[in-house]
């Protein structure tokens, strides 16, 4: 019987769940709304396999094997622009629908919560494109995974790093079938869910629930360098860049993460899954031929693990612009993000999830305000990027102070 006493233990793949054979598992939310397995004891008869199918109870060894690098940027403009980086995940995608296939990703239900579910045809892979900075809930899908590929469809399933682990774990022997692909991400973490429904509740308070979507990395406004989170309204779209938007700001301050996302046990070179996609700032840092690529549209970085991974490859490349790059290049300029959990201040973690349990939506406001000061960068940053002097900034500030927190 699985039973988490330390949740940086746990990272809620959902495998412990869905291999039970009697259904006595479910993932019930905590306090900071992040989701953990609740056994009925009732119910369960102690076979072992829930704790034999957890990534971080029985972790799949780091093995070296051999890789192919590359950096891409889909053709299809309209795509491009509806991703987060460069497209290649829907390149990925559209050749496992070619065949007849099924894909999974992490998307919105009706009331925006994050969760994962499946598309099979190429319009529905529109609500995978963009980032969702929320760990997802992935109710029935490593199930419903194998049930497709027990039926001799083609499977990609899209996720973080430990989700991946997760499902390969929960396959077992059918993690190798011919028929499935698996892409995971360079993670940064994965934030609260229950952060995430306050901020929501805030913006539907604001804007008298007249929103049609969140999109956490848009490009319409300012494009791939200085992409910005909207609130996507049916008039007058909102959009704040990291300095303002008090979501991004909590995302990127590392105060409401997973617990296990501090000490992340998924953080390698080498992994299970068949492709490592992630962003692409600078092409000039891995090529001489980076002036094909249009560095404001979005660039992918793209690990290939696998002989699956290949089998597939040319289709995808067929569908973007690209060039081979190395794969030391390509991991060597991410260190920290592909190898180093994200840091935790002890201190104002726990002042925060004390506030927020009382207060949710205040909390927010009161831990991410607009200030004199998050404006003036705010506006500094758009002098920077319409002067075109955007690009020499972020590579400045990355080289002198990105290099120090490594």
């Amino acid at each position: 019987m699985i039973t988490i006493t330390d949740k940086e233990k746990c990272c809620g793949c959902s495998a412990c769940m869905s291999i039970c054979p009697v259904n006595a598992i479910t993932m019930t939310p905590d306090s900071q709304g992040f989701l953990y397995p609740a056994v009925n004891s009732q119910t369960c008869i102690n076979c072992g396999k829930c704790e034999a199918v957890c990534p971080i109870l029985s972790p799949t060894p780091e093995r070296e094997h051999e890789q192919e690098a590359y950096l891409l940027q889909h053709k299809d403009s309209e795509i491009l622009r509806d991703s987060t980086s460069g497209g290649a995940f829907t390149a990925i995608a559209k050749s496992i629908l070619d065949k007849g296939g099924v894909v999974f990703g992490a998307g919105y239900d009706e009331g925006f919560r994050v969760i994962h579910k499946y598309a099979e045809d190429y319009e529905s892979l529109h609500a995978f494109r963009n980032s969702k900075y929320v760990q997802s809930d992935k109710r029935e899908c490593f199930s419903e995974v194998k049930g497709f590929l027990e039926e001799g469809r083609y499977v990609l399933f899209s996720g973080t790093p430990c989700e991946a682990e997760g499902l390969v774990n929960f396959l077992g022997e059918l993690s190798g079938a011919e028929h499935l692909l698996i892409s995971d991400i360079v993670c940064h973490a994965t934030p609260s869910p229950a952060v995430w429904q306050a901020y929501i509740n805030l913006q539907m308070k604001k804007n008298e629930h007249s929103i049609l979507d969140f999109r956490f990395r848009d490009k319409a406004k300012f494009g791939y360098l200085y992409s910005q989170f909207a609130v996507v309204r049916d008039k007058n779209s909102l959009y704040e860049g990291i300095e303002t938007n008090m979501f991004l700001r909590a995302f990127f301050s590392n105060v409401c993460d997973r617990p296990s996302c501090y000490s992340c046990k998924f953080r390698k070179r080498y992994r299970v899954c068949d492709f490592t996609l992630w962003d692409c700032w600078d092409a000039s840092q891995f090529t001489h031929d980076s002036r094909k690529f249009d560095p404001n549209a979005g660039i992918t970085r793209m690990l290939v693990h696998s002989e699956r991974g290949r089998k597939i490859l040319p289709d995808v490349l067929t569908q973007c612009t690209y060039t081979r790059i190395s794969p030391d290049d390509a991991v060597k300029y991410s260190s920290r993000e592909m190898f180093c959990p994200v840091p935790k201040d002890e201190e104002r973690y726990r002042k925060f999830w004390e506030s927020f349990s009382d207060d949710p939506e205040g909390t927010l406001r009161r831990f991410f305000p607009k200030t004199a000061k998050t404006r003036i960068e705010a506006l500094l940053r758009r002098i920077a990027f319409r002067t075109g002097m955007y690009s020499f900034v972020r590579g400045m500030y990355k080289k002198f102070f990105g290099e120090r927190k490594r």
